[in-house]
């Protein structure tokens, strides 16, 4: 792994664990046991860092968990739910990766709020495709596939929020049953 790779990697968990503001670059590098001049000249703030870590490392994270829906061509909406439903390796002590730098840095900084949308808006279209797909080959009845997607990655947020806030896996999947029952009224 090079030295920016872990960089990234320390940065990523650091933020996610203690929230952007919290996290320093001091603790950062610390953590990566490397010097600032290692990481001025990967990046030239924490800023920068910040937004690296976003496009880098929570946008492959988002691709990487849910662009493994787009190879089912069958039973598509049931895949879905299994997916969002495997919380097993989830913290939801800390929350989601990619909610929580939404909720922290985009009403303040307007370089995150567009690299957290770029983010966001591939996860809704990830969704959006495999609703498609799903209609395409006659599972689900839906008009608007762009409409559905925003409200399922709102419910998967929306769900991941309320167990953090409780701090209990069960509110999780209380709260994700409720998009489970919705989605079978579409099925055909």
């Amino acid at each position: 792994m090079s030295s920016k790779e872990k960089l990234l990697d320390v940065a990523f968990e650091e933020i996610y664990h203690n929230g952007y503001a919290a996290t320093s670059v001091d603790k950062i590098l610390k953590k990566a046991n490397m010097n600032k001049g290692t990481m001025y000249h990967f990046f030239k703030s924490k800023k920068e860092l910040g937004l690296a870590v976003v496009n880098e490392r929570v946008n492959s994270y988002i691709v990487d968990k849910y662009g493994v829906l787009l190879k089912y061509e069958k039973n598509i909406c049931d895949e879905l739910m299994k997916l969002i439903k495997n919380r097993n390796s989830f913290d939801f002590t800390c929350g989601c990766k990619l909610n929580n730098l939404m909720q922290e840095l985009s009403p303040i900084d307007e370089d995150f709020k567009h690299a957290l949308e770029v983010v966001y808006t591939k996860f809704e279209n990830i969704i959006e495709k495999v609703l498609d797909k799903a209609i395409a080959k006659d599972e689900i009845k839906h008009d608007d596939t762009k409409a559905l997607s925003m409200y399922i990655v709102a419910s998967i947020e929306g769900c991941l929020g309320t167990a953090k806030k409780s701090q209990d896996g069960s509110y999780f999947q209380t709260c994700i049953s409720q998009l489970e029952l919705f989605l079978s009224t579409i099925k055909k």
